[in-house]
This record gives C-alpha cells, structure tokens and sequence, in this order.
C-alpha cells in the first residue's frame, strides 16, 4: 500500500464522517431509510410526510403534496450520493483514484434545497410551514459539510502539487551537486595523470632539450620549454580554505569563471574546521555561486567580475560573494522576482540556501546597488 498522503488521510476521515451524518436520525427519530420505508409501506409519499413531519398540522395537508415530492426527491437524491460516497471512500482506502462528482452534487442539492425551502407559498397558510425547522438545519448542515470537504481537498491538491515540485527540484539540485562533485573528481584524476605522463616521458623530454641545445636551436628550444611546462603546471588545485570539498567548488568555479571571461579574486584563509556538510557545502556555495556565474554571463560589453571573501573570526564564519549584475534585479516583499537568467538569484537554490543557513542559526543578507549585488552569511562554527 501506497503512502498515505494528507489528502488521502481527510479525504477518509471526510467520508466516514459524512456516512455517520447520512445515519443521523432527523426525521421524528426516524432516518432517511426510516422514512422511504414508511412512503413505500403506505404507498403514499403526501401521507407518508404529513404524518411524519406535520402531524399536528391536519389543516394545511391539502396544501403539502408539491413540498412532499421535493422533500421525497431530496431524500433519494441523497441515498444516491451516499452509496457514490461509500463506493469512494473503498476505492481512496484501497488507493485507487475514483471519479469525483461532489461538487456536481452540491450544486444539485442546492437547488433542490432551495426549492423545498422557498418554492411553495400559499396566501390560506402563510402563518403556517409546510416544512420543518430541524429538516432545514440538517440539510443547511449537509452542504456545509459538503463544501468545506470540497474547499479542503482543493488546497490540499494545491499543497501536494507545490510538496511534490519542491522534491523534484531537492532531487535535481542534489543530482546537480553530485554530478558536479563527479565532474570536479575526474577533472582533477584526469590532469594528475597528464601530469604523471608528463613525469613519466621527463627522460625523453630532457633528451629532447639537449638536442636543442647541441643544434643551438634557440627558438625551438624556448617554443618546446613553454609548452612543457603549460602541461606540467595546468594541474594547479589550489588549497583555499583546507576543506577539500569548498576547495574543489572554487577551483572548478574559478575554471568556469575564466571561460566566460569573468575576472574571480577569491579570498580566504584555512579553517580548522566548518560547521557544513559535504552535501550542504555543494549547494550553499554550488547555488551562489552558479547564481554569481550566471548573473555575470549577461552582462554585455561592461566588466565581468566575481569577488569571494571567506573569513573566520572567532566561531563566527563570515561569506561574503558580490557580483556585477546587467541590471537591478526586481523585488517582491523579501524575494526577488524570479527572472533565472538575469538576477541569478532565483526559485528553489535561494529557498536551499536559506534553509541551510537558518539550520545553523545563521544571517542572511544581501545588497543590491545599480550594477552590482552581493550576498553575505554569517554563522557560528
């Protein structure tokens, strides 16, 4: 059996609140299957309900057969849906989907309801009701119940909706960080083995150097030089705060920065320790600093520029990431508004990162002026 969802969960309670409430007795201590019984066995549905429900009234019974055919089409109207709705609630108990037709019975009732309510006035018995008081409370308390099941469930299908898109984009923003802590590992395997090639083949490449040397090929021997040490030296992981996941984030984003052509200063010192998960470091700084990219990548014909300070005073952490924007992004109450590729602060990487400082009881700020923006966080250690 599936998981049982809210919806799943009032939608049962709902129902087995509603078939209690079709047992209710309300017609003289009668219910509707004691009142049916009594019109079938007399064979006389205008009898049936004058001595059921006016039996005092014996001088107005000439006037009720309209309000006894309405009052005996409401009562089947709701023996109907109260099997429509017993059949539901099996099918929602065994996780099937049935039909739903309650809003199309709430309409009908309504009308029906009005009908017998207002539908029949005559001038010889206007001090008198053809109906019963308590037979309107019942059914007023029907469509109320009706109607706020039917309310309930819409706002549960609206929360489930907005749960189940917020697990989608958790799912891909962790399967991002993973494929992007994947791609950082083979990028970092793949130059130290270029770079173990390189030591390797060192004994041919100094029989080469000498050969340049003896032929005194001075142009070639500075043109072979130059390109040796590009592949020698291109494996340059830099240790910027000594943890080696946030290190491998800012040497890979400080790759991407330089293929974009956005100038990143990064400024940090080693820290002992941080407070953060290897998981939650990917989509704190993974998510800013995407949003930092991807803010820059727009900018036309101004400067690309990144900066990143890391510092640590104390237990308190401080991170502070500006970046030069195209333009002001819009605001809404606390938020942006979400234009993913032209704020770089957007949907749920901002939601991620908040929730990630707020679990460390942590600030989030941030700044924005005409051509620039800049996010800071403070959290203790």
């Amino acid at each position: 059996m599936k998981e049982w969802t809210r919806k799943r969960k009032a939608d049962i309670v709902m129902g087995i609140i509603l078939q209690v409430y079709f047992l209710v007795p309300w017609i003289h201590h009668h219910t509707m299957y004691g009142y049916l019984y009594q019109a079938l066995k007399m064979n006389d549905y205008v009898r049936t309900y004058n001595e059921m429900l006016l039996p005092s009234l014996k001088k107005i019974w000439g006037y009720t057969k309209p309000t006894a055919f309405v009052f005996l089409c409401i009562l089947f109207l709701m023996l109907f849906f109260q099997i429509v709705e017993f059949m539901r609630l099996y099918h929602i108990f065994i996780n099937e989907r049935p039909s739903d037709y309650r809003g199309f019975f709430w309409i009908l009732f309504m009308i029906a309801f009005a009908v017998f309510n207002d539908g029949f006035t005559y001038e010889d018995v206007t001090e008198y009701s053809l109906y019963p008081v308590y037979g309107e409370i019942y059914m007023i308390l029907l469509l109320v119940l009706v109607g706020v099941w039917i309310i309930l469930d819409a706002l549960l299908d609206t929360w489930e909706s907005e749960h189940a898109m917020l697990l989608t984009e958790l799912e891909e923003q962790e399967k991002k960080a993973l494929q992007t802590k994947v791609q950082i590992l083979e990028e970092r395997y793949q130059e130290m083995l270029k770079s173990r090639k390189v030591v390797h083949d060192m004994k041919n490449h100094i029989l080469a150097l000498k050969n340049y040397d003896q032929e005194q090929n001075w142009s070639g021997l500075h043109e072979y030089l130059n390109e040796l040490s590009e592949d020698i030296l291109e494996y340059n992981f830099h240790v910027w705060t000594g943890n080696h996941m946030l290190d491998m984030i800012l040497n890979q984003k400080e790759k991407d920065a330089q293929r974009q052509k956005t100038d990143m200063q990064i400024d940090t010192e080693v820290f002992s320790t941080l407070p953060f998960t290897d998981r939650e470091i990917i989509s704190l700084f993974g998510n800013l600093l995407d949003n930092a990219l991807e803010a820059c990548e727009q900018i036309k014909g101004k400067e690309r520029w990144i900066r990143i300070k890391i510092k640590k005073k104390n237990q308190l952490i401080y991170i502070e990431i500006a970046n030069a924007i195209a333009k002001k992004p819009d605001q809404n109450g606390s938020g942006f508004i979400s234009t993913k590729k032209e704020n770089g602060l957007h949907g749920y990487g901002m939601r991620n990162i908040r929730d990630i400082v707020e679990k460390y009881e942590g600030i989030f700020q941030y700044e924005i002026r005409d051509e620039s923006l800049m996010v800071i966080i403070s959290v203790y250690a």
